[in-house]
C-alpha cells in the first residue's frame, strides 16, 4: 500500500510525462535542452524523484507550456503539505501508522495453552516430528530405543 505523499509524487510525475509527449520530444531530448542528465527526466516523470518549484518552471518551460508552471506548482505544494503530514504521523511512531494503514482482521484471539496452533514449532524438523509422531503410540521415546 502507498501512502498518499507517495500517489501524490506519483501523480505528478504522470502528469509531468503527459506535457512532454505534447511538444513531441522524448525523455533524452528534453534532458538535453533543460541541461538534465536523462535519469532525472526519468526519475520525475515516475515519481521516483521530487522536482523543486524552479525544477517545474523550468520543465513547463521546456515542453513549451509556460502555463503549466503554476499548476505542477500547486501540486507540488499539494506533495509536500502530504509529506509533512506523514511525517507528523511517524513522530507519535510506526505502530499507529502501521496499524492504519493495514487492513483490520476480525480474527479472534484465542488464549491458553495451546493458543489454537495446529502445526509444530518451527524449530522442530520435519523428520523429528514425523518420527515422535510415528513412534509415539508405544510407551518409550524414539531415543530410549
Amino acid at each position: 500500500m502507498t501512502t498518499d505523499f507517495q500517489q501524490a509524487g506519483v501523480a505528478l510525475g504522470a502528469r509531468l510525462r503527459e506535457l512532454r509527449p505534447e511538444r513531441g520530444c522524448t525523455g533524452r531530448e528534453l534532458a538535453s535542452e533543460l541541461g538534465w542528465p536523462q535519469s532525472k527526466v526519468s526519475k520525475l516523470e515516475t515519481g521516483r524523484q521530487t522536482a523543486t518549484a524552479d525544477g517545474l518552471q523550468t520543465w513547463a518551460l521546456g515542453t513549451g507550456r509556460p502555463e503549466a508552471a503554476e499548476e505542477l506548482t500547486a501540486r507540488l505544494r499539494t506533495l509536500e503539505s502530504r509529506s509533512r503530514s506523514w511525517r507528523r504521523q511517524l513522530t507519535a511512531g510506526h505502530k499507529p501508522v502501521q496499524d492504519a494503514l493495514t487492513p483490520s482482521t476480525n480474527v479472534p484471539r484465542r488464549s491458553g495453552p495451546g493458543r489454537g496452533y495446529s502445526a509444530p514449532p518451527s524449530f522442530l524438523s520435519a523428520s523429528s516430528v514425523s518420527r515422535f509422531t510415528v513412534h509415539s503410540d508405544s510407551d518409550t521415546a524414539p531415543s530410549d530405543r
